[in-house]
């Protein structure tokens, strides 16, 4: 099924610059557009967001631990699982991959779990504990992010659910095991 996932996912790329180039950008820009989007989830003016509004400090208390979660993902759990499992990139085992997206040649055999996902779906489990609209819209940039990666190439399907399962586990423990990042005292009374 992940081989059948990938073929379908990767026949998306190679039809033309303009439809490459959103799965490019999908894939490896818009990282930074969701980075930015939380920036300015915590300094927008607090009478523009949620009925329940969260003070600034509270939103700034919702970053450290979107943050945090995120940091203790990508480069802490990561590399420990890196340990026990080596798989090679899909355009290093299959021919004919239309690979969109280059890597470095020492993250060829890093395919699971995906870096990507852990990062950013740690990072929307988190904000998603303090405010669901926002966490939803985090969601679906990693979702959309992740298929973008097996469209271009780098990754096979099970490495983004992996990375995607992973990253929200380490983003709910993160929020719940750090007393300082607690929800229920930054909500506006």
């Amino acid at each position: 099924m992940d081989l059948t996932l990938f073929w379908y996912l990767n026949g998306w790329a190679g039809h033309g610059a303009p439809w490459d180039g959103v799965i490019v950008f999908i894939a490896s820009d818009l990282q930074y557009v969701l980075g930015a989007l939380l920036v300015v989830l915590v300094f927008w003016p607090i009478h523009l967001t949620s009925p329940k509004t969260m003070s600034r400090g509270g939103r700034i208390r919702m970053f450290g631990a979107a943050f945090a979660a995120a940091i203790i993902a990508r480069f802490v759990v990561k590399p420990l699982i890196l340990l026990f499992v080596h798989r090679a990139r899909p355009f290093v085992t299959l021919d004919d991959v239309r690979n969109l997206i280059g890597t470095d040649a020492g993250e060829n055999l890093q395919s699971f779990p995906s870096g990507h996902a852990m990062f950013f779906f740690a990072l929307a489990m988190a904000v998603y504990q303090y405010d669901k609209r926002w966490g939803c819209v985090l969601f679906a940039g990693a979702i959309l992010m992740g298929v973008a990666r097996v469209s271009g190439g780098v990754h096979w399907p099970s490495d983004i659910l992996g990375g995607a399962f992973i990253g929200m586990l380490v983003g709910w423990f993160t929020v719940q095991l750090i007393p300082s990042f607690r929800r229920a005292s930054l909500l506006r009374e």
